[in-house]
C-alpha cells in the first residue's frame, strides 16, 4: 500500500506545507511515498526570483526566501508538481532541476513523473487567456513589435529582457492542450490549476475552458485542481474531482481541504479524503 498526497495552493509557505505532510504521516503512522502539487507552491528559493511574481507588488515577500530554503532543506517527500499563475516561471518554463536539487519533477503540459510504479499522472500548468494561445499571437506577427517567440525558454529570454509581460510565462498554450487531450485514455490523476467547471460563487464566462476539453478527452479516473482558494467534490462524467484549499488563512493554521490523501494498492486509487477534514 502507498499513501499518496495532493497538496493545494502553498503560496511559497513552505514551512507549513512541510508540517502539514508530517502531521498527515504521524496520524496516519505511515510514511507519504508521493506527493503531487497542483500548483502555486511558490518555490522563490532565492531573492531575486521573486522578480517574476506576477500580481501586486505586495505580495512580493523576498525576506522569506531564507524560510522557504530552509523548508525546501527540510522536505524529503518526493514531488511532481505543475505550475499555478504565481511561480518563479523563470525557473520552470526554462526548466533545470538541477536549480532545485533535483527535488522536483515537473511539466509544463503531459506526462508527470513520479515514484509510484504503475500510477498514470498527467498534467498541465497556468491557466487560460485565449490571447495567449500560441507563442506569437496573429497581432503580433502583423505589428513586428516584439520578437518571435517559438518556446518557452525564448518567452523566458524575453521577459527577462522586459521584452515582454512577465505574466505571459503564466499562462498555457493551445498545442499544451492538444497534447493531453491525445494521450491515452483514463489516467490515474490528472493535475489541473484550475477548474474544469466554475466554482458556484463564480459566474461561468462565455466560450471555451480548455481543462474541461481535457477532462472530457481523457477521461481520468480524478482530478485534482486548486486555484479557487475552496475545497470542493464533485463529479464530471466518469471523473472524481477534488479541489482543494489554499493552505493557511489569517492565523496562519492549514485550512481545512488543502490536501487529498489517496491510497494505492497498484490498480488505482482508493479511499480520497481531504486533509484537515472539511467540518
Amino acid at each position: 500500500m502507498k499513501q499518496i498526497v495532493v497538496i493545494g495552493d502553498v503560496h511559497h509557505h513552505l514551512w507549513l506545507a512541510v508540517e502539514g505532510l508530517e502531521r498527515i504521516e504521524a496520524e496516519a503512522g505511515v510514511a507519504i511515498d508521493q506527493v503531487f502539487s497542483v500548483g502555486d507552491l511558490g518555490l522563490f528559493l532565492h531573492e531575486d526570483d521573486w522578480r517574476f511574481l506576477t500580481g501586486p507588488s505586495k505580495y512580493r515577500k523576498p525576506e522569506d526566501s531564507p524560510k522557504i530554503r530552509e523548508a525546501w532543506d527540510r522536505w524529503r517527500w518526493p514531488l511532481s508538481a505543475i505550475a499555478g499563475n504565481h511561480e518563479p516561471f523563470h525557473r520552470l518554463r526554462s526548466w533545470d532541476a538541477a536549480y532545485f536539487g533535483n527535488k522536483l519533477k515537473y511539466t509544463d503540459a503531459g506526462k508527470l513523473g513520479h515514484e509510484i510504479p504503475g500510477l498514470r499522472a498527467a498534467g498541465l500548468s497556468g491557466i487560460y487567456n485565449p490571447a495567449e494561445a500560441e507563442f506569437v499571437s496573429a497581432t503580433e506577427r502583423a505589428n513586428r513589435k516584439l520578437p518571435r517567440a517559438g518556446s518557452w525558454p525564448e518567452m523566458v529570454a524575453m521577459a527577462e529582457t522586459n521584452k515582454i509581460s512577465r505574466s505571459r510565462l503564466t499562462y498555457y498554450k493551445e498545442f499544451e492542450v492538444n497534447l493531453l487531450k491525445v494521450l491515452a485514455p483514463r489516467p490515474d490523476i490528472l493535475l489541473l490549476h484550475d477548474w474544469p467547471v466554475a466554482p458556484a460563487r463564480i459566474q461561468e464566462m462565455p466560450g471555451r475552458r480548455p481543462e474541461m476539453e481535457i477532462v472530457e478527452s481523457l477521461q481520468p479516473a480524478f482530478v485534482c485542481c486548486g486555484h479557487h482558494h475552496t475545497s470542493a467534490a464533485f463529479v464530471v462524467g466518469n471523473t472524481q474531482v477534488r479541489a482543494l484549499n489554499i493552505i493557511g488563512g489569517k492565523s496562519h493554521s492549514i485550512n481545512p481541504g488543502w490536501a487529498c490523501v489517496f491510497d494505492w494498492e497498484g490498480s488505482g486509487l482508493q479511499n480520497a479524503h481531504f486533509w484537515p477534514p472539511i467540518p
